[in-house]
């Protein structure tokens, strides 16, 4: 225990020294991966990551504590819809529920067959969706309490979930994939990207402004909620793993410490990376003022604005 908590020191401290553009890096309480991050105010937040990792914080990041999931699964996405409604999914299916804001996680059953689920979206506490590899696309009306799978002619891996209304939503993925519904998932319609690369994250800014990127720096955008879509010229060409906007205020993370940022709804963007070189694979736009990255090794980076 004293030997772990040297090394996250060591850690902390080298880190903190190479954050940059104002960017501070948090104290983790672990060295594991953390993949995904979500915050219902500029205080609460929760993180997931490797071996069933799930992190808590109510002061913004500046103590995070450590809930109990039950599992040794690595959880890749979070979804709440209120303090007390959440839900995680990660690989060989998994699905976690909590009622009480985290402090018990339940496993759900999950039509997935042990398919990895890369992403989730909940429109509401009921009404939620995730999807994987191979094309899976779940679907709930109840909670997670049943799930079902919804039908897509695509067997590429899915790495993206988010719906603009109960109606529309979207879907991206590899090789370019971008999926389409304007009938709660009843159906699927596979769309042009304009692009090949691998797709990792999508997050929409509106009801029909979409924000898509992926692998070598790929950035697209739609303005006719996913419809149709232009590359946006992008800064790096490092894989990016994640995006987010609150407004017209966008944050993009990737690999070797890529972090660009956007302030017209990402129509330009600008470079905010990290010389530390980690890999950064989660974020959320908390607000206009306040975004968290979460990466590699535990790293926690935090902005806040004023």
């Amino acid at each position: 225990m004293k030997y772990t908590t040297l090394v996250l020191f060591i850690v902390f401290f080298s880190l903190r020294a190479s954050a940059q553009n104002g960017w501070t890096v948090q104290v983790s309480p672990s060295l594991r991966h953390l993949y995904a991050v979500r915050f219902l105010d500029v205080n609460t937040g929760t993180a997931c990551g490797l071996a069933g990792a799930i992190f808590h914080t109510t002061d913004g990041g500046a103590n995070w504590a450590e809930q109990t999931s039950g599992v040794f699964n690595q959880l890749r996405s979070i979804s709440f819809t209120s303090r007390l409604n959440g839900v995680i999914v990660g690989r060989d299916g998994i699905i976690l529920h909590t009622t009480d804001g985290g402090h018990q996680w339940h496993q759900q059953k999950s039509p997935a067959n042990l398919m990895p689920l890369l992403s989730t979206y909940f429109i509401d506490s009921l009404i939620g969706y995730a999807v994987g590899w191979y094309g899976n696309i779940i679907h709930t009306t109840d909670a997670g309490v049943s799930w079902e799978l919804q039908k897509c002619d695509v067997t590429t891996f899915l790495r993206g979930v988010q719906f603009a209304d109960y109606r529309v939503g979207l879907i991206v993925g590899e090789k370019g994939t971008v999926l389409r519904t304007i009938n709660a998932g009843r159906y699927w319609e596979p769309l042009p990207s304009e692009t090949t690369e691998d797709l990792t994250s999508l997050c929409f800014i509106n009801k029909s402004i979409v924000v898509a990127v992926g692998d070598n720096g790929t950035i697209i955008r739609s303005t006719t909620n996913g419809y149709r879509w232009k590359c946006v010229e992008s800064p790096t060409k490092n894989n990016l793993r994640a995006v987010s906007f609150s407004g017209l205020i966008g944050t993009i993370v990737g690999e070797n410490g890529t972090i660009l940022r956007s302030s017209d709804g990402g129509q330009t963007w600008r470079d905010e990376s990290q010389k530390m070189g980690t890999h950064l694979l989660g974020v959320h736009q908390i607000d206009a003022k306040h975004a968290t990255v979460v990466g590699v090794n535990g790293l926690i980076l935090r902005k806040d604005e004023k």
